[in-house]
């Protein structure tokens, strides 16, 4: 593992409740309604992927979807299954995924890829692309901006994390790059959408539908 992503794994190891508090919170209705809108199956299955402690893996399930959350995070696995005892987690890399090729209806990705460098981002996308069938739905998210950096971002933790920065253009691109079609990329405002005590922060959100091939 690049040492850039193992000081981020470390990172999150060392401060799960920190990070759990910070985020419990943050519910992302708006934007798994219009995810779940795109599934060629609304039942699923989906894959979770960046699942940290299984907030968004339990809003799936509880929306009746059949849901398994990953991550590469032992402490934050061990969390998501102690407040989920009911829904399946396992340790697993974004970029490397041990599933068969059309395993999933879709693939809800929140805040997770804003960790990876460009390249192992694009190398994500691809492995998202391949797990999901034909017309399979995909959600992403990004921090706005440019240029990366590691830092302490003291909302959500104490140690340094990397974060690369994207704006729209770029992430059409790499989904494009990545086999994506249909893609649709906004901007979200944290602090507009979830009230006082949240930062004045963008965020690129992505939707965007693997091909259907011509009959």
């Amino acid at each position: 593992m690049q040492e850039y992503l193992s000081r981020t794994l470390a990172a999150y190891e060392l401060g799960v409740d920190m990070y759990e508090a910070a985020t419990k919170d943050m519910v992302p209705d708006t934007e798994l309604d219009r995810f779940l809108a795109l599934l060629p199956d609304r039942a699923g299955p989906v894959l979770d992927a960046g699942c940290a402690f299984g907030r968004d893996t339990a809003l799936l399930a509880g929306r009746a979807v059949e849901a398994t959350g990953i991550d590469l995070s032992g402490a934050l696995l061990a969390r998501a299954r102690e407040l989920h005892p009911g829904i399946e987690f396992r340790q697993m890399d974004v970029r490397s995924l041990d599933f068969p090729p059309g395993a999933f209806a879709g693939v809800w990705c929140q805040a997770t890829l804003l960790h990876l460098k460009d390249e192992d981002v694009l190398a994500a996308l691809r492995e998202f692309s391949r797990v999901l069938r034909p017309g399979g739905a995909l959600f992403v998210s990004f921090k706005e901006g440019e240029g990366e950096e590691e830092f302490v971002e003291s909302f959500s933790a104490d140690a340094a994390r990397f974060f690369r920065y994207q704006n729209a253009d770029r992430v059409s691109g790499l989904l494009e790059t990545a086999g994506f079609a249909s893609a649709d990329v906004d901007v979200v405002n944290e602090l507009a959408r979830y009230g006082p005590g949240h930062r004045d922060l963008d965020w690129v959100t992505a939707f965007a539908r693997t091909q259907v091939p011509a009959a």
